[in-house]
């Protein structure tokens, strides 16, 4: 992709209402000046969601998130800011051109069209065709139980078993044969010519989070290799980031707080029919980290419904790989449950729908038990525990997937049921985890941040009073422009001691006089993430001279801080001294020492007079 423009950025910001875009998937409430509602991003049922209509920012006090119109979809559907940009672009009929590469949005459109003129010559195909293949198509799909209406309703096609009978039908619709290539419609050959990517095949269009067509499967009529064909990588799609039925299934996954992922995509046709309308399928893929991701953004419950085959529970065990701190209770609101059932009978999802009805499958999926206890029982029962050795060996199998949780409560529990089962005490167990080093680079535990600063993936590991008063330090900045001549003297002097809080104060202190929404866009040009810190701050800010006050009252805690820090530092050399022999070195320190006590009593005098004090 190429580089938007901060000219075409500034066009769709300005035609983003950010009440518009929240209302399109959440209930508000306007309370004053601000709109409130339950926040999207972790459950709750006491709103502490806010959005400020003059700022056009958002903030959640429940779980600290917080940003603007692009922080909130890149959030809500797990986009990175360019891809951000495109969908509210999309949203406002917005054109943009990409610089420097990469597709402009209306090339990309082109390719959409494309593939929804595809689904729909597919579609009719199937439903109308007289030839053969299509009449084959029509008796296969019966025989699955899928008649003429569930066609209809998951648009299924045909494709059919021609050279480039596809490929003619699209450019006679206006498309360039170098677009359905790029598209992955059409295939480029010898000498200039073209056919269809796909033919004889049933068809089943792989469609976006919005509903578009970006991509197709297809299953091969009668004999023939691949039995399955699905569309390789395009500028609009990418396996590893979708999944089959998604769009559908989305707002369902959101009211269970499940989702189920199945292998195939009539296993996602059949279980919908049956009433059970949150399951996906990944696409002629292993499952992906983004797909669990993706999955986590509308689910806190994830089930893997695997054939109860051996391919199926070897691909139940690869799943664990996907095991991270977020299955712990440490993770919180974003904490996303994984479990595992395995079909019985060596059934697929949709024969055993069928075979034993939607109850027993609702309650298979029900019962889902822990993927970290699925895998942990496999990797046991591939070795003799009635052996030294083979206990041995098993410890060293099931530790492994416990790896990238140590420290968690999870792996805990785990070393305890280790334990039990292999009968051995529970601190060899431990040292096993401990010792277990990951096969590959795994996401180890997030950061904790501090009680009192806004949640941030930048904060680091610290919640002291240092910490504490340096983001309250930032937070009157950023509010009080007029304070921040006196805060650069602080700045330079190294009172703010964390890195990514000195980075932030100094894009604020950048940002000149600017406040509310213009100072949250100059902070995210350069560090979106350094940004959305700063939205608890500017959505309904307090009155500017409450906040000039507060300045001078955290400005002599740091103040304070740096001293006793200094002051420890010279106590802690001083000890490392003979005071006999090193009589003249010690005397100047202890004389120093002496000096920055008196410094700090005064500090502390003056910041209990009423007097303002400046931050010298």
């Amino acid at each position: 992709m190429g580089r938007i423009s901060e000219e075409d950025v500034g066009r769709v910001r300005d035609a983003t209402d950010l009440i518009e875009l929240v209302s399109e998937s959440l209930v508000l409430k306007k309370k004053g000046r601000l709109f409130w509602g339950n926040c999207p991003f972790h459950g709750e049922k006491t709103p502490s969601f806010k959005i400020d209509p003059g700022s056009q920012l958002w903030h959640c006090f429940g779980c600290g998130l917080g940003g603007d119109a692009f922080g909130y979809i890149m959030r809500a559907e797990n986009l990175e800011f360019p891809d951000a940009v495109r969908r509210l672009a999309d949203r406002a009929r917005i054109e943009i051109v990409e610089e420097g590469g990469g597709i402009p949005a209306g090339r990309k459109e082109r390719l959409i069209a494309a593939c929804e003129a595809a689904a729909e010559y597919f579609h009719k195909n199937l439903t109308t065709g007289k030839s053969p293949g299509a009449q084959q198509a029509r008796e296969y799909l019966k025989k699955r139980g899928f008649g003429s209406d569930v066609a209809k309703r998951w648009n299924l096609g045909y494709a059919p078993n021609g050279r480039d009978e596809v490929t003619k039908a699209l450019v006679n619709l206006g498309f360039t044969r170098d677009e359905l290539v790029e598209a992955n419609i059409t295939l480029a050959v010898e000498r200039g010519a073209h056919k269809d990517r796909f033919f004889n095949r049933i068809m089943f269009p792989i469609t976006d989070l919005h509903g578009r067509t970006i991509a197709f499967g297809g299953r091969v009529i009668g004999a023939g290799e691949p039995k399955y064909l699905n569309s390789q990588e395009t500028p609009i799609f990418h396996k590893s980031s979708n999944m089959y039925g998604i769009d559908r299934a989305r707002n369902e996954i959101v009211t269970s707080g499940t989702a189920v992922v199945v292998e195939g995509y009539t296993d996602v046709i059949a279980l919908g029919e049956a009433g059970i309308g949150f399951a996906v399928a990944t696409l002629g893929t292993a499952l992906t980290e983004r797909h669990v991701k993706l999955l986590g953004r509308f689910a806190k419950k994830v089930v893997y419904l695997f054939d109860g085959d051996e391919a199926g529970l070897r691909a139940a065990n690869r799943a664990a790989e996907f095991v991270d701190w977020s299955v712990t209770p440490e993770a919180g609101a974003s904490r996303v449950e994984l479990g595992v059932s395995v079909i019985p009978d060596a059934l697929d999802p949709a024969d055993f729908v069928v075979a034993r009805g939607v109850d027993e499958m609702r309650a298979l999926i029900d019962g889902a038990q822990p993927l970290l206890r699925f895998v942990v029982d496999q990797r046991l029962s591939a070795h003799d525990l009635g052996t030294p050795e083979g206990k041995s060996a098993a410890l060293q199998d099931a530790v492994q997937p416990l790896a990238v949780l140590k420290g968690s409560i999870l792996a805990q529990e785990y070393a305890g049921y280790l334990a039990d089962k292999l009968l051995t005490p529970i601190e060899m167990v431990q040292r096993a985890i401990a010792h277990t080093r990951l096969a590959t680079a795994r996401p180890s535990a997030p950061e904790e941040t501090p009680a009192s600063g806004p949640t941030s993936p930048v904060q680091p590991v610290i919640d002291d009073q240092q910490s504490r008063a340096e983001w309250e330090f930032i937070r009157t900045v950023a509010q009080a422009p007029r304070m921040r001549a006196e805060a650069r003297k602080l700045l330079s002097e190294e009172f703010v001691l964390d890195a990514e809080r000195r980075r932030l104060l100094g894009y604020v202190l950048e940002a000149g006089e600017l406040a509310g929404r213009e100072l949250y866009e100059a902070v995210a040009a350069k560090d979106r993430n350094l940004a959305e810190s700063l939205s608890g701050w500017l959505v309904d800010a307090p009155d500017v001279e409450q906040i000039e006050y507060a300045f001078g009252e955290i400005a002599v805690r740091l103040k304070d801080l740096a001293l006793e820090r200094l002051i420890l530092t010279k106590k802690a050399g001083l000890r490392a001294l003979d005071a006999s022999r090193d009589r003249e070195v010690y005397d100047g320190l202890f004389r120093e020492i002496a000096e920055l006590q008196r410094r700090r009593n005064e500090l502390r005098v003056s910041a209990a007079s009423p007097s303002d004090v400046k931050a010298e």
